[in-house]
């Protein structure tokens, strides 16, 4: 029996996909309290099988994906792109302001990612965007067409971000 086409999906979500991290954001005119969470992922990759009928091996997947939420864990995780939040850089320390918060932290608990605010679905936008380029790079993506990510913030509340896989590079 031949199974259908593009109809096939892996899902990891155990493991190393957690991490413990700071944030804040900004809505509504204003800046949350930096606080944190223990944060949890879940990677889903969906796209035709290969030759040795797997979409990808979700271990690599899962061991890539695992490395780059150790590299967010025990951070201050910050909007390097923010337009409503300023980021300096002096003698070691990171001074952060944002509408009425000041913040100045050590130098090397601070992670500035490249995205706007620091929610739950930018959160899960960074790590599948790392983790693409992590296997374009190591030339195993696969037959993936679409990489799901979701963020858990807080009990059953999850950021999620959908990135369509493009093969050409």
């Amino acid at each position: 029996m031949t199974p259908p086409a593009n109809g096939f999906a892996v899902s990891v979500h155990n493991g190393p996909l957690h991490f413990n991290a700071a944030h804040f954001i900004t809505f509504e005119n204003s800046c949350e309290n930096l606080h944190g969470h223990n944060f949890h992922a879940r990677i889903d990759a969906t796209g035709d099988n290969t030759g040795d009928d797997f979409v990808i091996d979700f271990v690599l997947m899962s061991r890539l994906a695992g490395e780059i939420c150790a590299r967010l864990h025990d951070k201050v995780l910050l909007p390097g792109n923010s337009p409503l939040v300023n980021i300096e850089h002096r003698s070691g320390q990171v001074h952060v302001s944002s509408y009425d918060k000041q913040f100045t932290l050590p130098a090397g608990n601070c992670m500035e990612l490249p995205v706007r605010n620091t929610t739950a679905e930018m959160l899960a936008w960074y790590i599948g965007d790392r983790l693409i380029d992590t296997l374009r790079t190591q030339e195993a993506l696969g037959n993936i067409t679409m990489l799901e990510v979701a963020v858990e913030e807080a009990d059953q509340q999850w950021g999620i971000s959908r990135q369509a896989v493009n093969h050409d590079g």
